[in-house]
């Protein structure tokens, strides 16, 4: 697994052959989001259709593997495709793992995890409120 460990997001890259680190991949509040280095591009997916587009590649590598389509790609292109999609797969799964954005127990822990209560000692408390 080729995880680059960036603050507390683990992302994957995967680009064109002339660029493979272009595109920069990682799970975030339930979503996948990518940014895309050559155009400052950032954007964000949900789970499924990540999911979808992974199973695009996956198909689309498997038709590549017929008999009649032999040559259709390099091995290490075929290797290449075969790694993103199986690190897709454990980004998907950290998404889900967060939460879904709809789900609405994501969301009140989300809320709960944002609130803080703020305890102001009665003596500074005093001392502003006196002051005006």
């Amino acid at each position: 697994m080729s995880f680059t460990v960036l603050g507390q997001h683990q992302c994957i890259y995967f680009g064109p052959t002339d660029n493979p680190k272009a595109i920069r991949w990682w799970a975030e509040r339930g979503q996948i989001h990518y940014e895309d280095s050559r155009t400052n591009l950032y954007d964000v997916m949900s789970v499924r259709t990540f999911l979808e587009r992974l199973r695009a590649i996956f198909d689309m590598i498997g038709n590549g593997k017929k008999v009649e389509n032999k040559d259709f790609m390099h091995a290490e292109e075929i290797d290449r495709h075969m790694r993103f999609v199986e690190e897709g797969v454990q980004i998907a799964r950290m998404a889900k793992e967060q939460g879904m954005p709809q789900d609405p127990n994501a969301r009140r822990q989300k809320a709960a995890e944002f609130s803080k209560p703020v305890f102001i000692p009665s003596s500074l408390s005093q001392s502003i409120f006196k002051s005006k």
